[in-house]
């Protein structure tokens, strides 16, 4: 396949988020991959590097990396390896290579490209801005939370509400992170934390009105489970409106949405640690709301995901979205089999056709 016959897509998000969707895509080859990730992250690992070194924020980048690589797996799981004990216990060696790169090459892109030729990075990762910047929510009652350390694990959120959520100081949008929004066939939001991944992203000067103008189809993957304190007991089109909320009515063409409850065991054991509740679209499996597309499926993987001990900055979710199942159903909706089949027709005509004058001249 030709790279002009590719689809170029672009996967926005953070965290475990946004790997599982490029864990999904990488293996089809119709796809030129980017991800666009937030740098407002001050949690765990990173915010200690970021706060002692000065380097912008390495852990998502990292995850985008290890997703991409095509290196073999002992190098994927160098990069993940967390330390268990000493002073560096809690960070992952993908994250201080990233930072120490930074340090001598001074800039975050020049660390990304040279790390990505060693690990052979099939697709592209772009911060989406280059400056440092730290999340600042004030909510109705005067509290200001300032930054992911204080967001992330704020349970008052949805009960007092939101009054303005910024990014101090002001950051503006990376010139290649909006060129590849413009060139983009396709743009996928989600899924991850909705006020420390996804919204912040659009809170970089420039990012919604390149998200707008792109004449890509925009994909939001919904959550499989809430947040507690901030997004409980939410369907699939609470959540949509509240990003519509900060990029504009009726920009997200598609929204992909679990209807699948996960196993009641682990429904309990995930309540009794987070108190979250799956975020279901219930119904019939395609329902449209205003304009967006709500599609539901089966997306939960079997599997349980525990956190490792050596993680120790951060708390991370237990259960997660399918790459196999996701990554079917994003290849479906982004190349549609009725158009690869109305493709493939025309080819065969055209074939027939040039046959027919070749026989024509030569007979």
């Amino acid at each position: 396949m030709t790279r002009r016959a590719k689809k170029n897509v672009i996967v926005m998000g953070g965290g475990t988020g946004v790997f599982t969707v490029l864990s999904a895509l990488k293996v089809f080859p119709q796809f030129d991959l980017r991800a666009i990730v937030a740098m407002t992250d001050d949690g765990g690992s990173s915010g200690v590097l970021r706060d002692e070194l000065g380097v912008l924020p390495p852990g998502d980048i990292r995850q985008c990396m290890v997703a991409l690589s095509e290196a073999p797996e002992i190098i994927r799981k160098l990069m993940n390896y967390r330390f268990e004990n000493g002073g560096l216990r809690g960070h992952s060696f993908g994250n201080l290579f990233l930072s120490a790169l930074e340090k001598v090459s001074g800039s975050l892109e020049q660390s990304i490209a040279e790390i990505g030729k060693i690990i052979k990075i099939k697709g592209e990762i772009i911060p989406v801005a280059l400056d440092k910047g730290r999340l600042e929510m004030t909510l109705k009652n005067g509290t200001v939370l300032s930054g992911e350390r204080a967001i992330t694990p704020a349970e008052v959120i949805q009960a007092i509400g939101i009054k303005k959520f910024c990014i101090k100081p002001k950051l503006t949008v990376n010139p290649k992170a909006r060129r590849a929004m413009l060139d983009a066939d396709a743009i996928i939001v989600g899924p991850g934390n909705l006020y420390t991944s996804l919204i912040p992203l659009f809170l970089v000067s420039g990012m919604v009105a390149a998200f707008k103008k792109s004449k890509a189809k925009k994909i939001l993957i919904v959550n499989v489970m809430s947040k507690f304190g901030q997004t409980d007991g939410w369907t699939p089109f609470q959540l949509a409106s509240e990003i519509e909320s900060y990029i504009g009515n009726g920009v997200v063409d598609v929204a992909v949405c679990n209807n699948k409850e996960p196993v009641e065991p682990l429904l309990l054991r995930y309540f009794k640690k987070e108190r979250s509740h799956p975020i279901l679209l219930k119904g019939k499996s395609k329902q449209v709301i205003g304009r967006t597309m709500f599609l539901g499926g089966n997306f939960l993987d079997n599997g349980i995901y525990m956190q490792q001990k050596a993680d120790a900055l951060l708390r991370r979710s237990l259960i997660r979205h399918s790459p196999k199942k996701l990554g079917a159903f994003l290849s479906k909706l982004i190349c549609p089999v009725v158009s690869c089949q109305r493709q493939i027709r025309l080819w065969r005509k055209n074939a027939t056709a040039l046959t027919r004058e070749f026989i024509n001249k030569h007979a």
